[in-house]
């Protein structure tokens, strides 16, 4: 499980784990970018290359996450990943595919390396209650149709959490801290078996199958499920008990009346972020 280079990735250990993993996207690699997503989002945008790609990259120096927040990712070892799609469907197709797709690295990265990931909606994964993934959709709709989706994940290798800012050290966890190992993992290898979930479950989302496996899949790796929580989206405020989500990916909570509500979009704080 281990790599000889420290486990930080390199274009021909990626290709070799690709092949193991059954992972045929092509990927364009590179030790350092600016973002994963703005590259493939580009690249989309110009038409090349034909078909669909990823992106990966060994650093960022100016990962995105959702609402245009900064992600973390200037360090080596950890794995900064954007698969580019052209799926020509209806944009509402894509209510629930970061949720999706959350849940299929999620349960990869139960499965192929024993790390307890849940997904945090709407879109980070958690282990051991701490964030260890973030996730971000960006799709170009043009004449009602959606023309590309690239979806990125900043996945937390082997990062050491002692060696992130104050605010985040208590609150970010790696898959290596997680396992706590002593010798780093294999990012070549955790890219190939991410990069290889992911095209699983792209195909399931072309078939039109992935709503059901979502629906059946959902509870069992759902963070939130039964926690007290506070939503927000613009001027708009709940606090209860998180409920799972519906049909199309909204999050259900249940106020103090015992009402559900649902929200599309905003942030869901745990009951120990705020008071």
């Amino acid at each position: 499980m281990n790599a000889g280079n420290d486990g930080r990735l390199d274009a021909e250990t990626l290709a070799a784990r690709q092949r193991e993993a059954g992972s045929k996207l092509r990927v364009f690699f590179s030790e350092e970018t600016g973002s994963t997503n703005a590259d493939a989002a580009a690249m989309l945008a110009a038409g090349t290359p034909p078909g669909d790609f990823a992106v990966v990259a060994g650093r960022q120096t100016a990962g995105r996450g959702r609402l245009g927040r900064k992600w973390e990712s200037a360090r080596e070892g950890n794995l900064y990943l954007s698969c580019a799609f052209r799926p020509n469907v209806r944009p509402e197709r894509l209510a629930n595919l970061t949720l999706w797709f959350g849940v299929a690295v999620a349960e990869m990265l139960r499965e192929k390396f024993g790390v307890p990931a849940f997904v945090k909606w709407p879109n980070d994964i958690f282990c051991l209650g701490k964030k260890t993934a973030g996730m971000l959709a960006e799709a170009r709709v043009d004449a009602s149709r959606v023309r590309g989706v690239v979806f990125g994940i900043g996945l937390n290798v082997n990062l050491d959490p002692a060696e992130l800012p104050g605010a985040l050290r208590d609150s970010a966890a790696s898959m290596r801290s997680v396992l706590g190992l002593s010798a780093p993992l294999d990012a070549n290898r955790v890219g190939a078996e991410t990069l290889a979930a992911l095209e699983r479950a792209y195909e399931d989302f072309l078939a039109g199958t992935h709503e059901e496996k979502l629906a059946a899949r959902w509870d069992a790796f759902d963070f939130l499920a039964g926690k007290r929580v506070r939503a927000v989206y613009g001027n708009e405020e709940i606090t209860g008990t998180a409920r799972g989500i519906d049909a199309g990916g909204c999050i259900r909570i249940e106020d103090a009346a015992g009402t559900l509500r649902a929200f599309s979009a905003g942030d869901v704080l745990l009951k120990k972020d705020f008071s």
